[in-house]
């Protein structure tokens, strides 16, 4: 059975401290939360064509402020079954990102039976006024990629996100590097729904397409619809595929030291 890649979540939360020039993406004014959440994974609507059965998962997700740094650290478990057999993966996916944007690093491992092995890892370094921008990917081989000027990394893209929904804008567009695909660089396309008041927090449905940087084709790889929080918690997430869903729901949630910032 042809083994299925699920991508990692996009949510790698709390707000970058910075200024991007190359990207001309105001200092971020939300304040996130440095915490660890729980979600249930479980397959939502799906096509026949799917070959999809059953899906059941869960992912741990911890999101830690190390003051000059942001890491944020992915358990994955998932076991698929499909008519043509059966699927289970485990993965560890870490990232580490200077809060000031210029650098951004990924360390990528997951398992799958029937599989094996994949391990993936690499680093970035955004453009300023002395350099490109570029890409050093270091696992499963070695190769330098340019990183458009334009891009930003996952943190900043999130934080921009939530503090432009907080002004109002509802169709926000974005090129962003994340690693979870080698040196692909994403066009990243988001539209706003009505923002929702809580007691505490206000949240945002948020519909996100991922396309490839540069590409031609008008599908999205992904499609992922999530109602985000003010202070970078997702209490949902859906990743829609091309013929069925991956639905996250948000059983616990609780909130991390800052490290002594």
């Amino acid at each position: 059975m042809e083994a299925m890649s699920v991508r990692k979540v996009f949510l790698t939360a709390p707000v970058m401290l910075l200024a991007m020039a190359a990207a001309s993406i105001p200092a971020p004014a939300a304040d996130l939360l440095a915490h660890r959440a729980v979600y249930e994974l479980t397959l939502g609507n799906h096509d026949d064509s799917s070959g999809m059965i059953s899906m059941q998962g869960g992912l741990l997700l911890e999101v830690q402020d190390g003051c000059e740094t942001w890491t944020v650290r992915q358990r994955l478990a998932l076991q698929i079954t499909r008519d043509d057999g059966a699927l289970s993966t485990t993965s560890t996916f870490d990232t580490f990102e200077a809060k000031d944007g210029s650098w951004y690093r990924f360390d990528d491992e997951t398992f799958t039976q029937p599989g094996g092995r994949e391990h993936a890892s690499g680093e970035a370094v955004a453009a300023d006024d002395t350099h490109s921008g570029r890409i050093s990917l270091e696992e499963p081989e070695q190769s330098r990629h340019d990183l458009p000027n334009a891009a930003i990394f996952p943190m900043v893209h999130l934080a921009d996100l939530i503090d432009r929904a907080d002004a109002g804008e509802r169709f926000m567009s974005h090129v962003v590097y994340d690693g979870t695909d080698g040196a692909l660089v994403y066009d990243v396309t988001t539209v706003v729904g009505q923002a929702i008041d809580g007691d505490q927090h206000t949240a945002w449905p948020m519909r996100l397409a991922f396309f490839e940087y540069g590409g031609t084709t008008e599908q999205p790889q992904v499609e992922i619809q999530v109602t985000l929080r003010d202070d970078g918690v997702a209490e949902s997430i859906a990743y829609e595929y091309e013929n069925f869903v991956i639905e996250m729901a948000l059983k616990e949630l609780s909130e991390l030291t800052d490290g002594g910032c």
